[in-house]
């Protein structure tokens, strides 16, 4: 049978919304780059690194073809002042999460006061080189497509807000595909066929993985929480209530935390995106039916790679 992503039909008018996890991005292209930035002098690193950006932005869902895209970029920001997102902010004021750890750690027999409680507590630190690759990045997001990230909050409420905004709207958005680009599978709570809402895997599955697909639709959603959570679900909206069952100590979050600090599809009270100041020309751009791509960047780009010899990406 072949995988959906080789008979998926790319529409043109509206063109497609590709929502781009930023620093997902950034984490690939720091994978391709990682080998061998020893071997260029800093200024040629930092053209490689504009050229696989220019790449990486303009190519959309790599497991689809080349197209006439409209896209959207989303990112993280922290709290200055606490050093964490919203989440993280809540979770150290929530009575209800000192509870729930107890709980975890006394199951597992381990003193909690020996245990990192926090929100994404339990992440690596990232280096300097991935810093310069974000900074030049976010340079280039910025100059030529519309991005969005506010303090306190991930790319998933952003995410979670543009689904929403496609589900409610009755104008352009709620008629076009989107496709979710990020290797988060948090962002897949989100897909909804019924809107064309897609979850655009980054990631690569090994060949004796089970799901080849990379294009998600509901089945895959549904057919991959079985097989990692063991559990069954109605539709990808209630991943969130098996995430919170099971946990998801990829966040830190364990089983039994409260659904707000898993669920997308609908906001916490306090930190909704739709409150925001730049909600409003969010939803002039997801209604903007025209692409964005820059095709002669991507095309400059490859070319320019090309003649140094490095192996183009994504294409």
């Amino acid at each position: 049978m072949a995988l959906r992503e080789e008979t998926f039909e790319l529409e043109k008018d509206p063109a497609p919304l590709v929502v781009l996890d930023f620093m997902v991005a950034a984490w690939g292209v720091f994978g391709h780059i990682q080998d061998i930035q020893h071997l260029y002098s800093p200024e040629l690193l930092e053209k490689i690194i504009k050229a696989l950006w220019a790449i990486k932005i303009n190519r959309g869902p790599d497991m689809l073809p080349l197209h006439d895209y409209r896209i959207v970029v989303v990112s993280d920001k922290r709290f200055e002042k606490f050093g964490s997102y919203w989440r993280g902010v809540e979770i150290n004021r929530d009575e209800r999460m000192e509870i729930v750890w107890e709980e975890y750690c006394e199951g597992k027999g381990t003193d909690v006061s020996t245990v990192a409680t926090g929100y994404k507590g339990n992440r690596r630190d990232k280096d300097d080189n991935f810093y310069q690759i974000v900074e030049i990045g976010w340079e280039y997001a910025t100059k030529y497509f519309p991005c969005y990230k506010e303090e306190g909050y991930e790319a998933d409420d952003w995410a979670g807000a543009i689904y929403r905004y496609s589900r409610d709207s009755r104008k352009t958005c709620h008629d076009r595909q989107i496709l979710l680009s990020t290797i988060d599978r948090d962002w897949s709570q989100l897909v909804d066929e019924s809107h064309k809402v897609f979850w655009a895997n980054t990631r690569y599955p090994g060949p004796k993985e089970k799901i080849q697909e990379r294009l998600a639709g509901e089945d895959q959603v549904l057919l991959h929480t079985q097989m990692k959570l063991g559990v069954d679900i109605e539709s990808p909206r209630f991943l969130a209530h098996a995430k919170q069952e099971q946990g998801d100590l990829g966040d830190n979050l364990p089983p039994g935390s409260p659904l707000e600090y898993f669920d997308l599809c609908e906001p916490h009270p306090k930190y909704k995106i739709e409150k925001l100041k730049e909600y409003d020309d969010l939803v002039v751009n997801l209604d903007d039916p025209s692409s964005n791509v820059h095709h002669e960047h991507l095309e400059k780009s490859r070319l320019a790679l090309g003649k140094i010899g490095l192996s183009i990406p994504w294409l």
